[in-house]
């Protein structure tokens, strides 16, 4: 992976600019653009976009909503911070890196950049996981939940294909007790004779107990859970707002998005017992 070399800092006219295939901010957010055009206005831009010179172009690696801003504010030339050419690995964790300071990236944004990562590093899988997380700055555990897909072992991803298990169920398990490959084996052969309640219980004990054993979660999974039932009255447009975030995340449900947004907010685990 290469290191990043500042050659100059300098206004760029926004027509030389063209924007990065490894910027990891893929789509244009509004949130929060009507606000930094009019701190531009008042103020002017105090943090330069990062670009990369090709020939008299430049292309932008981090700082597309400012860039936007500019082009909507009409004003010619943007302040740019130009630095030496570097690999698309290096690329990614630069843009990843600068806008992880800023508005939050888009949840696929983020998964795209650890899937690019853990293509691009070597090592056994759980090296590559720990790496990720190191670079990108989150923890091991939530790049696990990002890359779940791929780290599917090929015995499940087998039982996927065979119609024995779901690959949203597949996702979970693999999610909730990597990086124990055969656990993960184990927990997918057994959910297929559980009842839906029973394997989300397992999801969360795997998550909160990850040194039980199989037979451990198994039986905790099939005693009726001691809970607090909690009613939320929900607003059509609170629904319909929860219903983008969740095509965004591609959660398999507006309660499962609930969900999870709670445990990463409180760090702890929730149970979904929906009642139909």
């Amino acid at each position: 992976m290469d290191k990043v070399e500042i050659e100059g800092y300098e206004k760029i006219p926004l027509e030389k600019i063209y924007l990065s295939e490894d910027n990891v901010r893929k789509s244009k957010q509004r949130v929060g653009l009507e606000a930094l055009k009019v701190n531009i206005k008042k103020i002017n831009l105090i943090s330069p976009v990062i670009v990369i010179e090709h020939d008299g172009r430049f292309e932008l690696i981090a700082g597309q909503r400012r860039y936007w801003a500019f082009k909507e504010l009409n004003i010619v030339n943007i302040p740019a911070l130009i630095i030496g050419k570097i690999d698309s690995t290096t690329k990614k964790l630069v843009s990843f890196s600068e806008n992880l300071h800023r508005t939050k990236l888009p949840y696929n944004d983020t998964i795209e950049v650890c899937e690019f990562l853990f293509k691009q590093f070597s090592g056994t899988k759980s090296e590559k996981v720990e790496k990720i997380a190191k670079n990108v700055g989150i923890p091991p555990d939530t790049v696990a939940r990002y890359l779940s897909y791929l780290l599917i072992p090929k015995e499940v991803r087998q039982m996927v294909e065979e119609d024995k298990l779901s690959r949203v169920v597949a996702y979970k398990i693999t999610s909730a007790f990597w990086p124990n490959k055969e656990k993960i084996i184990k927990i997918s052969k057994a959910v297929t004779k559980m009842t839906s309640p029973e394997w989300e219980r397992v999801f969360d004990i795997g998550k909160s107990h990850p040194e039980s054993s199989v037979e451990e979660v198994i039986e905790e999974a099939k005693k009726p859970p001691k809970i607090v039932e909690i009613k939320l009255v929900l607003t059509l447009e609170t629904i319909q707002n929860l219903e983008k975030i969740r095509q965004e995340r591609k959660t398999e449900s507006i309660s499962e998005l609930i969900k999870t947004i709670i445990e990463e907010t409180i760090g702890e685990e929730v149970i979904l017992d929906e009642k139909k």
